[in-house]
């Protein structure tokens, strides 16, 4: 990665939320647009301020690091795709799967899956930003899948002593595995079968 990482001591002091909602915007698309074309390794906040006609100061004012930037750019994507709505009276596997759908749309269109293995490596490099994915991934994810779980298993769907952080890393660790390891691409079906190992796994015995 190019350019500072991380704000010196001064510029810390200065972070606020204090931002125009049309800089932020035009910030975090070309933030986006560079871990597309770029990736983490090679990411230039100097580019991003100069595709986003913001100054690095102002950047820097906002994030703590240019990890930070990533995670937020790769999450404001996300943030921006429609949610599918499904019925607390659904089917499980429907109702497990949705919590996952939004990424695996972001990395099967266009170059979704380098922004997103770019994140990913931002999120492990960096601890701010590693937090920012981590709230992310609690407040999506973990949580709703503990709700839909805990569920299960008073149905006796779901074995009693079912382990929330064994489910997502079945759930999320092949995402993870196919697109940092592998670089290989992500199936339409892949959802379906991801909820269904995890369902199985958990299953009474």
């Amino acid at each position: 990665m190019s350019g500072d990482s991380a704000l010196e001591e001064g510029d810390r002091r200065r972070v606020g939320p204090r931002r125009s909602e049309a800089s932020t915007n035009a910030v975090l698309i070309a933030a986006y647009t560079e871990l597309s074309e770029h990736g983490w390794r090679d990411f230039s906040v100097d580019r991003v301020a100069k595709t986003a006609r913001a100054s690095k100061q102002t950047i820097y004012r906002w994030w703590k690091s240019a990890a930070c930037l990533a995670v937020d750019a790769a999450l404001a994507r996300l943030a921006d795709r429609p949610v599918t709505a499904v019925a607390a009276n659904a089917d499980v596997r429907d109702r497990i799967a949705v919590l996952i759908e939004p990424m695996l749309v972001a990395v099967r269109t266009g170059d979704g899956a380098h922004a997103w293995r770019g994140a990913l490596l931002a999120a492990a490099d960096d601890g701010d930003a590693g937090e920012i994915f981590r709230a992310w991934f609690s407040e999506s994810v973990k949580i709703p899948l503990r709700h839909i779980l805990a569920e299960q298993a008073l149905k006796g769907a779901v074995r009693r002593d079912w382990d929330i952080d064994l489910a997502t890393e079945l759930l999320f660790g092949p995402i993870w595995h196919r697109l940092i390891a592998m670089r290989g691409p992500v199936p339409e079906v892949y959802s379906r079968r991801l909820v269904e190992s995890v369902l199985k796994a958990l299953a009474p015995g």
